[in-house]
């Protein structure tokens, strides 16, 4: 076990036996910015650019001279009926369930800390996966919307590229609490928690959306009832139903991509795996699913122990930058600044679906705004109806396809 993993490993039993004295949630003590003397022992510092999302300036044109509008490709959907989730391009059961925000619940994934299985994952459209200020522990953000799990965890905290998911997917945000820095500089002024979008024992949110179990020691015991989230932003008028336009879908791959039958990405040392299941119809209407190992075993879902899966694996790279405010994580001699990762303006990425890999670009320029997707051309590159994933990567991650 790495020596970073010990102290994480520490300060979780630390944390066990002081949240057993103490039921009620803390509130983390505002940010200080880091003295001069630690600096030494810290990475790098690199000044992060912080570029806040506006509406682009759109310069005065003449009037255009009128032409026929392009015959739209009658392969792709982009609009969709009143019982299509528009996040996933298929019919649910029962439209009611469109007519609430989608809810976007941040879980832990950290290998050999009885964490896994994690629960209710499973019942996700789509699941962004990123990492932490450690580099070796990824984190996810799992949004949830045709579907209800009875629970949701190990639910975990917050960071800061939490402030863009909730903008991408109009959605509701559920974490355990937050850093002081990510909480004071991102979370309090978010336009979402403004409009009382966001939950968190941190903010004096408790039982019964959010409870611990006895089968695991605290941070990692939990959970979220996502029923009780939907049925308390009824109460406070943030669950109406808001306009999720943008991605667009088709049944099959409008032109051949590369093969790409199996696939991994990492994390620092952990790795994961895809591997294509052409009759696989867990993720989805239509048949053939990527199933994801981790640790080179199946990645499972405690509720129901389905492996993990999604008919698009999305994987985006994105700047990384480390936000010299404040800190994420201090361990007195490794002190660990907060990510932001910039998913704003574009950049590249690859989509698996149907066993191949397509390189695109992806696009958001507006806040409020659903990631958009386009091959090299700029046509739209639609995703196969089902769940998706969402790998965040740095600029020159390496992924091997096989």
């Amino acid at each position: 076990m790495s020596s970073l993993r010990l102290i994480r490993w520490s300060m979780f039993i630390t944390l066990a036996i002081s949240l057993a004295a103490c039921d009620t949630p803390t509130v983390p003590a505002a940010p200080t910015a880091p003295t001069a003397a630690p600096l030494a022992t810290q990475r790098p510092i690199v000044k992060p650019t912080v570029t806040p999302i506006s509406s682009p300036t759109l310069a005065p044109t003449a009037t255009p001279v009128a032409t026929a509008a392009p015959t739209p490709d009658s392969r792709i959907m982009t609009t969709f009926a009143a019982d299509v989730n528009p996040l996933t391009g298929e019919t649910v059961a029962d439209p009611a369930v469109l007519n609430r925000r989608p809810l976007a619940i941040k879980i832990g994934d950290m290998l050999g800390y009885d964490i896994r299985p994690q629960a209710g994952v499973s019942f996700a459209d789509w699941v962004v996966e990123h990492s932490t200020e450690a580099g070796d522990t990824p984190r996810w953000t799992a949004i949830f919307y045709s579907q209800t799990p009875a629970r949701v965890g190990g639910t975990r905290s917050c960071r800061i590229i939490d402030t863009e998911i909730p903008a991408i997917f109009s959605s509701l945000l559920a974490c355990s609490g937050m850093s002081g820095g990510t909480r004071e500089f991102y979370i309090k002024p978010s336009d979402f928690n403004q409009e009382k979008r966001f939950f968190s024992p941190d903010f004096g949110d408790w039982t019964p959306m959010f409870y611990r179990t006895n089968d695991s020691v605290p941070p990692l015991n939990m959970f979220v009832n996502p029923a009780e989230i939907w049925k308390e932003a009824d109460k406070r008028g943030a669950n109406t139903r808001p306009d999720l336009s943008g991605l667009a879908f088709s049944t099959q791959p409008l032109a051949a991509g590369q093969p790409a039958s199996e696939f991994q990405v990492k994390f620092g040392s952990e790795t994961d795996t895809w591997k294509y299941d052409p009759k696989s119809t867990v993720c989805g209407s239509v048949a053939g699913c990527y199933l994801r190992w981790s640790a080179g075993v199946p990645h499972t879902d405690a509720i129901n122990g389905q492996q993990l899966n999604a008919a698009n694996v999305l994987v985006i790279y994105a700047n990384h930058v480390d936000d010299v405010r404040f800190l994420e994580e201090d361990y007195g001699n490794l002190k660990l600044f907060g990510i932001q990762i910039q998913l704003w303006n574009s950049g590249s990425f690859k989509l698996f679906r149907d066993g191949q890999v397509f390189d695109g670009t992806w696009s958001r320029t507006e806040r409020n705004q659903m990631l958009k997707f386009t091959d090299a051309a700029g046509n739209l590159l639609p995703l196969k109806p089902g769940k998706s994933w969402i790998e965040l990567q740095r600029l020159d991650a390496p992924i091997d396809v096989k």
